[in-house]
């Protein structure tokens, strides 16, 4: 069977698999040095596949995470949850069966060893959970596997990682294939806003799972794909509601990682549920963006679902009303691009790439300093800076420095007279002629007094935009 998309197909491919809760996700974040899977004490937190690239003493291999196999948790996502394995299983060079070494041999530990003999994996045993202290525990069990003694492990301490390791890596190569540099893609929303079904549809395939149950997402799950000829991985995560509907330890746990997800991205994706709207928890997630200072899309999902006065919403008057109500409410993201489509029907994507990658583009824009500067004149100009104390700012000079998102350093006579107003206007002005849209602006002031203050020369008039947060040095 072919590798799934994003997984490499000169790396081997290691899938970790067993039945629910004895320690797969402790041991897939082990294995990879990350924090990537939720871990918690309860069958049942991982349901779809979770991949990542890392490597072993330079030997390089991609690492797959599988829900517990044989659970039966009254969630209908069972079959599902099976699938997603047992796509996992045939694309990897290697099986790990982990097994609970406290609990002893169970009788689901022997179904999945039948399902891997059954597939004609390639697998090592892992007898997990032997902590310190715990002695052999009830390892010698699992011999009646099929698979040897196995290797006695503690995910959670690292114990008797490395001779594991050196039992799967025997043989892998050493010759590191060339990673391209990935866009983080952040797709975020409530949960059942259309996240994992938006997901799939860009992709081409059922990536991540999708079930009409809200809350399906546990994890953050990365995907690997292509906008155009840009690289970029998805993040699909778990949905955020409101925290006073929020009395589950672990759904806590899983609202955490939207915000972690906003963090770790270069562009997030807002999804908003068509027939839901705006609420509380768009408004939050939307601060969080802001707060951030992340390039933003908005998709309106399952736009073939909303309805007005019992007509498919396909008018064009009621599609401007809809927008026009949206950006009312979500007024902290000026400008930011609203596309309107229908996952199940193929609707609105090629827009979603378009504007995702029109984001793309904003993060890596390049202003000329010279061109910079003449905006920057004849904004002060139409607009005197602020002023306080019968001192007025005075904007000297200006200059596009590295940034996440585009960032400017400015030269002025004292940075404390910049106030957020002028940041704004300037923001926006030079949003307008450098075609930002909606992608954040940073600005960093610097007085006069600092040594590297640049050009001495005014501008005629000064000020700072952008609507997000500036830092001032003196």
């Amino acid at each position: 069977m072919a590798k799934p998309a994003g997984v490499d197909p000169r790396r081997p491919v290691v899938a970790i698999v067993g039945r629910p809760n004895v320690g797969k996700s402790a041991l897939f974040n082990r294995l990879c040095g990350k924090k990537i899977a939720l871990v918690f004490d309860r069958p049942g937190v991982t349901r779809d596949r979770l991949v990542t690239d890392t490597e072993w003493q330079g030997r390089p291999f991609t690492l797959i995470d599988t829900g517990g196999l044989g659970l039966e948790d009254g969630s209908g996502l069972e079959e599902a949850v099976e699938r997603e394995a047992d796509l996992a299983i045939a694309a990897a060079t290697k099986v790990l069966l982990v097994v609970d070494g406290k609990a002893g041999l169970q009788v689901l530990d022997s179904e999945v060893a039948k399902r891997l003999r059954r597939a004609g994996a390639d697998v090592t045993l892992a007898v997990n959970k032997m902590d310190p202290g715990s002695g052999e525990g009830r390892s010698g069990e699992f011999q009646k596997l099929g698979f040897g003694e196995g290797h006695v492990i503690s995910a959670e301490h690292g114990l008797g990682i490395g001779d594991l390791m050196e039992n799967l890596g025997s043989g892998w190569s050493q010759e590191r294939a060339v990673k391209k540099e990935r866009t983080r893609l952040a797709v975020v929303g409530r949960p059942n806003a259309g996240k994992s079904s938006l997901v799939n549809a860009v992709v081409g395939e059922g990536r991540v799972m999708v079930n009409p149950l809200a809350g399906t997402t546990r994890d953050a799950v990365d995907v690997d794909a292509e906008i155009g000829s840009v690289p970029v991985t998805f993040i699909d995560t778990a949905g955020l509601r409101q925290k006073r509907r929020v009395h589950d330890p672990l759904e806590q746990i899983m609202g955490g990682r939207t915000a972690h997800a906003i963090d770790r991205c270069h562009v997030a994706i807002l999804a908003v549920d068509a027939v839901e709207g705006v609420g509380l928890v768009e408004k939050k997630i939307a601060g969080l963006i802001q707060r951030a200072q992340r390039p933003c899309v908005v998709a309106v999902t399952k736009w073939d679902l909303a309805r007005h006065g019992g007509a498919e919403t396909s008018t064009r008057k009621f599609l401007s009303d809809y927008e026009e109500a949206l950006r009312k409410k979500l007024f902290f993201l000026p400008d930011v691009p609203v596309v309107f489509l229908s996952s199940m029907q193929g609707r609105g994507l090629d827009q979603l790439r378009e504007s995702v990658g029109g984001m793309i583009r904003c993060r890596s824009l390049k202003m000329g300093t010279g061109e910079l500067n003449r905006v920057l004149s004849a904004a002060t100009e139409r607009k005197a800076p602020p002023a306080q104390g019968g001192k007025r700012l005075r904007i000297y000079y200006a200059t596009q420095i590295d940034g996440p998102v585009p960032t400017i350093l400015g030269f002025v006579n004292q940075p404390g007279l910049m106030n957020q107003e002028y940041e704004r206007y300037l923001g926006a002005t030079i949003r307008e002629s450098f075609d930002l849209g909606g992608s954040p602006l940073r600005w960093l002031w610097r007085g006069r007094n600092n040594p590297t203050a640049g050009r001495s020369q005014a501008l005629k008039s000064g000020r700072s935009g952008g609507g997000t947060r500036a830092k001032r040095e003196k």
